[in-house]
């Protein structure tokens, strides 16, 4: 089975209903949409994937796709570096949902690009965090915007439910920020950094290079 995770907070999720796959919908925001889990506005959607492995980590499925409320702004390898597209590119992108990502599908981004951000950026101490909750070094950190990623259980299942829940209770304490924890999801499933890939502009130029396409499929990653 493939369940798809959403974080909400104001968005507009009305384009869920056209997904086939199982989801739920974690709403943070004053008025919750019908059939969705109300949870208080902490942490952003770092702290709602938390909250979802930590609570299913005994009943995962097969493929977890853990996405913001609006999964559309950040598809580099299919759209390039544009955040608005189209109605008729949306329903491309989910349609290619619905087809290509199955209970087979490999760990991979969600579309997306990943590049390697440096400590400090957005201001978060994420070198510091990282020796504290994971208990390695790092000066670079792999990302994937908005911490969207298509996730087999294995990779979940690698870490301890208690790893997990000392993050979130990192992030309860203010120790650790949602943006920091971007910076550290990549780690987290696969527990190395991905030092074949460059910062975020050499990756941002390679992608307008080679023309990113509404073809392109789910690459894997390893």
């Amino acid at each position: 089975m493939v369940k798809v995770v959403i974080s909400k907070y104001n968005e507009n999720v009305e384009w869920v209903k056209k997904l086939k796959h199982s989801h739920v919908i974690y709403d943070k925001s004053s008025n919750p949409v019908a059939g969705s889990i109300p949870l208080k506005n902490v942490g952003r959607e770092a702290e709602t994937f938390l909250y979802h492995i930590i609570s299913n980590y005994n009943n995962l499925d097969d493929v977890t796709v853990f996405l913001q409320a609006n999964p559309f702004e950040h598809l580099q390898r299919l759209v390039g570096w544009r955040a608005q597209l189209s109605e008729s590119e949306i329903n491309t992108v989910i349609e290619k949902m619905n087809n290509e990502i199955t209970d087979l599908s490999y760990f991979s981004t969600f579309y997306q690009v990943l590049y390697n951000d440096r400590d400090g950026a957005n201001g978060c101490p994420t070198t510091r965090n990282c020796q504290v909750l994971f208990g390695q070094y790092y000066r670079h950190f792999t990302v994937s915007p908005g911490a969207q990623y298509v996730v087999p259980k294995k990779y979940i299942l690698s870490r301890s439910l208690d790893f997990w829940k000392n993050l979130r209770d990192a992030m309860h304490r203010d120790f650790l920020s949602a943006w920091s924890m971007e910076q550290l999801w990549y780690l987290a499933y696969m527990h190395k950094m991905d030092t074949s890939v460059g910062h975020h502009n050499t990756e941002k130029a390679k992608t307008i290079a080679l023309g990113p396409t509404l073809n392109n499929k789910l690459i894997e990653l390893t």
